[in-house]
């Protein structure tokens, strides 16, 4: 009997180390748990889902209204730019998204800016960027000087090369940059430069 007995504490006391050490351990998982909690929300609020689609919708509207000005300013009043931040899903419900439509006003039609023509798409694509660097760098607190390009203007009939000039002087009058770098093979585009550095007579 008191050999059963003494038995018997001795599992007892096995029984309820094993307990204290499995408590310990329920609870470090957790803390493991609640840790990845907090970073799985962390990855969404960081994410496509999160500060990218807010910013993308504060951007939007002066990100938009940057590039028709510089269109306006440059081409006329046929082309305008329009940024989809959300899109409508079969259900009715809305999601974030990004798509860009450029509204043709002597067709009066729209299209996505992906299945334009390849001239049209110079201009549109040419005008989205530098409205993205006039919007970055209105932004940044930081004053920028100098452009750099290369050669974007080649898909260009020679009327749409000079006003590609008109768009390239625009964007500097905007964001107040001094000058711009842009390599050029195109003979209208290089008579309309301020200064011409012709690499070819420097290599002979």
């Amino acid at each position: 009997m008191i050999r059963s007995q003494a038995t018997g504490e001795t599992t007892l006391a096995t029984l309820e180390r094993e307990l204290d050490g499995f408590s310990a351990t329920q609870a470090y998982a957790e803390r493991i748990s609640d840790e990845i909690a907090k970073w799985k929300l962390l990855g969404k609020g960081l994410g496509n889902d999160g500060v990218i689609a807010l910013t993308i919708d504060d951007a939007g509207p002066a990100l938009t209204q940057t590039v028709n000005d510089l269109l306006l300013a440059c081409y006329g009043t046929r082309f305008t730019v329009e940024i989809q931040t959300q899109r409508t899903l079969a259900n009715g419900d809305t999601r974030e998204g990004f798509e860009i439509l450029v509204h043709d006003a002597e067709t009066d039609s729209s299209k996505a800016v992906g299945v334009m023509s390849g001239g049209q798409k110079v201009w549109i694509n040419e005008c989205l960027t530098r409205g993205v660097a006039l919007y970055i760098a209105g932004n940044a607190g930081q004053p920028y000087e100098t452009l750099f390009s290369d050669e974007s203007d080649g898909p260009l009939d020679p009327d749409r090369k000079v006003q590609f000039m008109r768009m390239k002087r625009e964007v500097l009058r905007q964001g107040g940059y001094a000058r711009e770098f842009f390599i050029s093979q195109t003979p209208d585009l290089i008579s309309e430069a301020d200064a011409v550095i012709d690499v070819a007579a420097l290599a002979r």
